[in-house]
């Protein structure tokens, strides 16, 4: 992944660089003040004329907000390494993804017991779920309040419709 190309890692970390930093928004003069740099030494990083030492891989890696990997690797390896970042990190796309399929596939299990006039099983099924979410005494807390809120926000919606049928009714 880190080895010589037909390219080579030169040109690569040349690309990579000035792509990253037109990404950024930032010139090379932007770049090489960043890294306490002057710009002909960005200017011969992108055009790989002078490779930059490992200091100055450092200060452009800080400068560009990116990891040496983000530098070095070639488009499609640049891709699959952010592939595999995002989904082995704690808070991913996939993660997500299996969550809602797992809470989706409990939900259905309720509405299957519901629907079979089994209420010990769907109070079971949507217990698990509540479970899930909830365990600290603020999460309780947290749940209360909003039903609470629901319940007071039902009544004010029954109040509303029964004074607006009232006044229609006084009308006739």
């Amino acid at each position: 992944m880190f080895g010589k190309s037909e390219e080579g890692i030169d040109k690569k970390l040349a690309r990579n660089i000035k792509r990253i930093r037109m990404e950024r928004g930032m010139t090379q003069k932007d770049l090489a003040d960043a890294m306490g740099s002057i710009e002909q030494s960005v200017s011969k990083f992108e055009r790989a004329i002078s490779a930059p030492s490992a200091k100055a891989i450092m200060q452009l890696c800080e400068a560009l907000q990116v990891t040496p990997n983000d530098l070095y690797l070639n488009e499609a390896d640049w891709r699959s390494w952010q592939s595999e970042k995002l989904e082995h990190q704690d808070h991913s796309v996939n993660g997500l993804v299996d969550h809602v399929e797992m809470v989706q596939k409990m939900f259905a299990e309720a509405e299957l017991a519901r629907k079979a006039g089994d209420e010990k099983l769907e109070r079971a099924t949507l217990d698990q779920i509540i479970q899930m979410y909830m365990w600290t005494n603020d999460h309780f807390r947290d749940v209360a309040h909003i039903l609470d809120r629901r319940y007071v926000t039902e009544y004010l919606d029954k109040m509303e419709k029964e004074t607006r049928e009232s006044i229609i009714d006084s009308q006739k």
